[in-house]
């Protein structure tokens, strides 16, 4: 059986981490938790039914189905869709189920009137998305008249929060410069006569590098599950993938192995065959999406230091190393575990390098 095993009390113990953290800068502020893409891996339904009964402020999702998932489960806690919907029936079902919605355009206003007075309903709860200097989703920090407008003229909307995102909140300088747009913002708003709602631009790198700039509310995600590209004292990682051996043989030497003969044996050679493989999420990485000249050269350089490393995919066997022989397969790896007595079918096997949120959704979240 293929699992991705959950603690928990490490998920309660990260939690804690962060509020105690958070409530430093401000005892006021709110935690936000980003569930998408299946709950960052950890299983939208069973993280989020945690996250409830842990007393987290909002959820935030990314799609509808995720949201309309969470109020079919029951989800108490409020739900913030962070994407903006174009489509009516989506919208429609959004509205109906009390979802928060995202504003960031006129025309989505627009829409969000027509279905209110479809459905006879005044009002809807949003937050107010800010473009700061990313070019995805929300008004331009420059056409400030036009986000005061929203405040002012369109009594159908109860905005309950205002935020942006930074796009690289590890540059310092630049991070700074979105900060103090948004700020100028939030500022003009103010002076206008209104008030913001939960102003939030935090997420978990500019939470954890810039405490100033947590303002009334911060938005984590795989944080929880002690995963951040900036490292925080006394996270811990849960979420390991097990599987179990189904298969043991003893190969002779000059044998090949996997497909396209990637490997052939040296030796006599003890192999275990496990169900797992890059379908499931073994070996897959987030591929590299900038293609500038810049980061063309650090890709190859890169590609350059790999020769001299050793590259091998390895798995756990009763707390000891093995490597991967030959080509991975879609839902298989072959396993050199020759000297080893006490593996047989059925061993557990642990594969830390499979992080939940590349792990394919089919394989089962158990949380102990």
């Amino acid at each position: 059986m293929k699992k991705v095993v959950i603690s928990k009390d490490i998920l309660k113990s990260n939690l804690e981490v962060i509020k105690e953290k958070l409530y430093k800068e401000n005892k006021e502020a709110k935690i936000i938790v980003v569930v998408k893409d299946n709950g960052v891996g950890m299983d939208l339904v069973q993280i989020s039914k945690f996250l409830d009964e842990n007393s987290v402020d909002i959820l935030a999702v990314a799609v509808t189905e995720e949201a309309l998932t969470l109020k079919e489960n029951d989800i108490k806690t409020e739900v913030l869709m962070l994407s903006p919907v174009v489509e009516e029936d989506e919208l429609e079902a959004l509205i109906k189920n009390d979802v928060t919605l995202t504003v960031g355009s006129l025309y989505e206003i627009d829409l969000i009137k027509k279905i209110l007075d479809k459905l006879g309903k005044d009002k809807v709860d949003v937050h107010v998305k800010v473009d700061t200097g990313f070019a995805r989703f929300g008004f331009l920090y420059t056409n400030i008249e036009e986000i005061i407008n929203v405040y002012k003229d369109y009594n159908f909307l109860n905005i309950k929060g205002i935020y942006t995102h930074f796009s690289n909140a590890v540059d310092q300088k630049w991070t700074n410069c979105q900060y103090s747009r948004f700020i100028k913002v939030t500022e003009k708003i103010k002076e206008a006569g209104f008030e913001c709602g939960i102003r939030h631009c935090a997420a978990t790198t500019t939470f954890l590098k810039y405490p100033n700039m947590v303002l009334d509310a911060i938005r984590v995600g795989s944080i929880i599950q002690g995963r951040s590209v900036v490292k925080c004292e006394n996270i811990k990682k849960t979420g390991v993938f097990t599987t179990a051996v189904v298969e043991v043989k003893d190969l002779p030497k000059g044998y090949n192995v996997s497909y396209g003969n990637s490997y052939t044996t040296k030796k006599e050679t003890k192999v275990a065959v496990i169900p797992v493989g890059y379908m499931d999420g073994f070996n897959l990485n987030k591929d590299r999406d900038d293609y500038s000249f810049k980061n063309n050269i650090i890709s190859v350089l890169r590609e350059i230091k790999r020769i001299f490393k050793d590259n091998s995919l390895k798995v756990n066997i009763n707390g000891k190393e093995y490597k991967v022989l030959g080509r991975l397969g879609m839902y298989h790896a072959i396993v050199d575990i020759t000297g080893s007595e006490n593996i047989k079918e059925g061993t557990i096997v642990e594969i830390p390098t499979i992080k939940p949120f590349l792990t394919n959704e089919k394989i089962r979240r158990e949380y102990i």
